[in-house]
C-alpha cells in the first residue's frame, strides 16, 4: 500500500472516529435524559427500559467499532495497517474501502465465521 493510501485511510478512520464518538454521546444523552424522565404506568416503563436497553446495545457495538477504529490508527502508524491479524497476508484495499477498520482478509473472516456458525 502506498503512502497516498494510507494517508487517505487514516483520514477516513479518524473522520469515522468522530462519528462514532458523537453518535455514543448522543445515545448517552438519550438515556440521560429518559432517567430524568420516568414517568407513567407499568406498561411506559416497560417500554421505557425496552429502549434503554437498544440504547446501551448500540453503545456496546459502537464501543467494539471504535476499539476496531482505533486498532486500525495504531497499525497505521506502526506500519502494519492494512495486514491480515490470523495470515498476515496483504487485505485488499478494496476490503479496506469497505470497512477500513476491519483485522481479517475475505478468506480468514469467512472462515472464523464459519467456525462461530457451527458453535
Amino acid at each position: 500500500m502506498n503512502k497516498k493510501d494510507l494517508i487517505n485511510f487514516k483520514k477516513i478512520l479518524m473522520q469515522k472516529r468522530i462519528e462514532f464518538l458523537n453518535k455514543t454521546s448522543n445515545i448517552q444523552r438519550e438515556i440521560d435524559a429518559d432517567a430524568d424522565t420516568n414517568i407513567g404506568d407499568e406498561m411506559d416503563t416497560a417500554s421505557q427500559n425496552s429502549e434503554k436497553e437498544m440504547h446501551f446495545e448500540l453503545v456496546a457495538n459502537d464501543k467494539i467499532t471504535l476499539d476496531a477504529i482505533n486498532d486500525a490508527l495504531v497499525k497505521i502508524e506502526k506500519g502494519t495497517y492494512g495486514n491480515c491479524e490470523c495470515c498476515s497476508n496483504v487485505i485488499l484495499v478494496e476490503r479496506l474501502k469497505a470497512i477500513p477498520w476491519t483485522k481479517y482478509c475475505i478468506k480468514c473472516q469467512s472462515e472464523s465465521e464459519n467456525l462461530q456458525n457451527r458453535k
